[in-house]
């Protein structure tokens, strides 16, 4: 009993993902019947399948209809497209800054709910190849300049990834103001306090500058920026502590 409690979460949770994956949808005919790709797919396997072992005229059709039903619940017409009940209806048309500041699926979610609309369109008149290719090309060069795994970086919109970029380049420049302190001879006899972790502000941008440096390996942009936001307020609060101009 168990286990098929679990098979029917799992199934569940499966086919809530599914609905929030952009895919292109298309209409039979002048009918209501939707379809997608992988519906289509599992419609015409089950109908084969069932041909290809010379299976009775009955059996051929059950299979076929469990093929249908069963390519409705795992390949289903996402929330995204038009043609969901429950779905976005906004086909304003974008022009590039607007794709700049939509994630990779929201753009082809925007794509393919032209695409169903306006029959012959195309993703060159869209723009949307295009902005997709921005936004990889900004992926990859964040991600060799700060080593971080593209694979965060890749469900960003490409002012988010940019953005990204310039929290690295933040980070990075907070750890050299503090560095100075630590390296320069001068600075220490001039500021002990800021290599002193005994004093609750040294001590708590300390704890800032770790909490920044684990965010960056864990991949979460959002996270790691508000860290690098703590880190910063952190060591203005002990440089004023510690009584640096």
């Amino acid at each position: 009993m168990s286990n098929a409690s679990d098979w029917t979460v799992r199934l569940k949770a499966f086919h809530e993902k599914q609905l929030d994956r952009p895919r292109r949808v298309y209409r039979l005919g002048r009918t209501k019947i939707l379809l997608t790709r992988g519906h289509i797919a599992c419609t015409l396997g089950a109908a084969f399948g069932a041909v290809s072992v010379d299976s009775p005229d009955w059996l051929f059709w059950v299979a076929s209809v469990g093929g249908f039903v069963g390519g409705k619940y795992f390949y289903p017409v996402p929330r995204s497209s038009v043609a969901s009940p429950y779905g976005f209806r906004e086909l304003a048309r974008k022009s590039p800054g607007d794709l700049d500041f939509m994630t990779p699926a929201e753009i082809r979610a925007y794509q393919f709910n032209v695409e169903f609309v306006q029959k012959g369109v195309t993703p060159l008149a869209l723009g949307t190849e295009e902005a997709l290719g921005r936004q990889r090309e900004a992926v990859r060069t964040v991600s060799l300049a700060t080593g971080m795994d593209a694979a965060p970086l890749a469900q960003l919109s490409l002012a988010d990834v940019k953005e990204h970029g310039r929290t690295v380049d933040r980070h990075a420049l907070l750890k050299r103001r503090w560095l100075t302190y630590e390296v320069d001879p001068q600075l220490q006899f001039d500021y002990p306090a800021m290599s002193d972790t005994s004093l609750p502000t040294t001590a708590a941008m300390v704890r800032a500058m770790r909490a920044a440096d684990h965010e960056r390996t864990t991949g979460n942009p959002v996270e790691y920026k508000l860290a690098v936001d703590r880190f910063s307020q952190a060591l203005a609060a002990a440089e004023l502590a510690a009584g640096v101009p």
